[in-house]
Protein backbone atom coordinates (compact mmCIF):
# COMPACT_ATOMS: atom_id res chain seq x y z
CA UNK A 1 0.00 0.00 0.00
CA UNK A 2 0.93 3.54 -1.12
CA UNK A 3 1.85 6.34 1.82
CA UNK A 4 -0.38 9.11 1.57
CA UNK A 5 1.02 11.87 -0.74
CA UNK A 6 0.22 15.00 -1.98
CA UNK A 7 -1.22 14.05 -5.35
CA UNK A 8 -3.33 11.31 -7.28
CA UNK A 9 -4.39 10.04 -10.70
CA UNK A 10 -7.47 9.85 -12.26
CA UNK A 11 -7.95 7.60 -15.28
CA UNK A 12 -9.75 9.14 -18.35
CA UNK A 13 -11.37 7.88 -21.58
CA UNK A 14 -11.28 4.42 -20.12
CA UNK A 15 -14.45 3.23 -21.16
CA UNK A 16 -15.78 -0.30 -19.93
CA UNK A 17 -14.12 -0.09 -16.95
CA UNK A 18 -15.87 -0.45 -12.87
CA UNK A 19 -15.06 2.10 -10.22
CA UNK A 20 -13.09 -0.31 -8.61
CA UNK A 21 -10.87 -1.27 -11.99
CA UNK A 22 -10.60 2.37 -12.61
CA UNK A 23 -9.15 2.83 -8.77
CA UNK A 24 -6.75 -0.38 -9.10
CA UNK A 25 -5.56 1.12 -12.51
CA UNK A 26 -4.94 4.86 -10.81
CA UNK A 27 -3.30 3.29 -7.73
CA UNK A 28 -0.90 0.77 -10.17
CA UNK A 29 -0.29 3.81 -12.31
CA UNK A 30 0.97 5.89 -9.12
CA UNK A 31 3.27 2.95 -7.48
CA UNK A 32 5.07 1.99 -10.87
CA UNK A 33 5.87 5.92 -11.23
CA UNK A 34 7.05 5.77 -8.17
CA UNK A 35 8.94 2.95 -8.54
CA UNK A 36 10.43 4.22 -11.71
CA UNK A 37 11.36 7.82 -10.58
CA UNK A 38 12.42 6.74 -7.53
CA UNK A 39 9.75 7.90 -4.67
CA UNK A 40 6.28 9.98 -4.15
CA UNK A 41 8.81 13.59 -3.78
CA UNK A 42 10.70 12.26 -6.97
CA UNK A 43 7.37 12.26 -9.50
CA UNK A 44 6.16 15.66 -7.74
CA UNK A 45 9.71 17.07 -8.77
CA UNK A 46 9.36 15.35 -11.76
CA UNK A 47 6.06 16.89 -12.59
CA UNK A 48 5.87 19.34 -11.32
CA UNK A 49 9.61 20.42 -13.64
CA UNK A 50 7.97 19.01 -16.73
CA UNK A 51 5.31 21.50 -16.49
CA UNK A 52 7.63 24.21 -15.67
CA UNK A 53 9.53 23.68 -19.05
CA UNK A 54 6.16 23.37 -21.26
CA UNK A 55 4.81 26.43 -19.35
CA UNK A 56 7.68 28.01 -20.30
CA UNK A 57 7.73 26.78 -23.70
CA UNK A 58 4.27 27.90 -24.63
CA UNK A 59 4.91 31.45 -23.35
CA UNK A 60 7.95 31.23 -25.70
CA UNK A 61 8.17 29.07 -28.39
CA UNK A 62 10.63 30.58 -30.38
CA UNK A 63 13.31 29.97 -27.77
CA UNK A 64 15.73 26.72 -28.62
CA UNK A 65 15.67 24.56 -25.58
CA UNK A 66 17.92 23.95 -23.22
CA UNK A 67 19.68 20.51 -22.09
CA UNK A 68 17.96 20.07 -18.89
CA UNK A 69 14.42 21.08 -20.14
CA UNK A 70 14.93 18.49 -22.72
CA UNK A 71 15.94 16.12 -20.43
CA UNK A 72 13.15 17.20 -18.11
CA UNK A 73 10.43 16.36 -20.73
CA UNK A 74 11.87 13.31 -21.33
CA UNK A 75 12.34 12.05 -17.99
CA UNK A 76 8.63 12.84 -17.20
CA UNK A 77 7.34 11.71 -20.34
CA UNK A 78 9.42 8.57 -20.59
CA UNK A 79 7.83 7.46 -16.84
CA UNK A 80 4.58 8.22 -17.79
CA UNK A 81 4.45 6.48 -20.66
CA UNK A 82 6.44 3.47 -18.95
CA UNK A 83 3.68 3.42 -15.90
CA UNK A 84 0.48 3.18 -18.53
CA UNK A 85 1.77 0.55 -20.51
CA UNK A 86 2.85 -1.67 -17.56
CA UNK A 87 -0.45 -0.69 -16.01
CA UNK A 88 -2.63 -1.35 -19.13
CA UNK A 89 -0.80 -4.75 -20.12
CA UNK A 90 -1.17 -5.88 -16.30
CA UNK A 91 -4.30 -5.38 -16.67
CA UNK A 92 -5.67 -6.16 -19.73
CA UNK A 93 -7.07 -2.85 -20.67
CA UNK A 94 -7.31 -2.46 -24.27
CA UNK A 95 -8.20 1.40 -24.95
CA UNK A 96 -6.18 3.35 -27.22
CA UNK A 97 -7.71 6.45 -25.83
CA UNK A 98 -7.57 6.09 -22.19
CA UNK A 99 -5.12 8.07 -20.43
CA UNK A 100 -3.67 9.13 -17.00
CA UNK A 101 -3.93 12.78 -15.31
CA UNK A 102 -2.16 13.55 -12.39
CA UNK A 103 -3.22 15.76 -10.36
CA UNK A 104 -0.64 17.77 -7.75
CA UNK A 105 -1.92 19.76 -4.72
CA UNK A 106 0.53 22.43 -3.06
CA UNK A 107 1.71 22.12 0.34
CA UNK A 108 -0.69 24.54 2.07
CA UNK A 109 -3.58 22.55 0.87
CA UNK A 110 -5.00 19.91 3.57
Amino acid sequence: MRAQSKYNASLQSAVGLSDEQRQTAEQKFLEVLEHVLGGASAVRGAYVEWMAVRSLRAENPDVPRSAEELQAIARWEEAADHAKRAVFRQMKIATQNAFFELHIWNSRTR
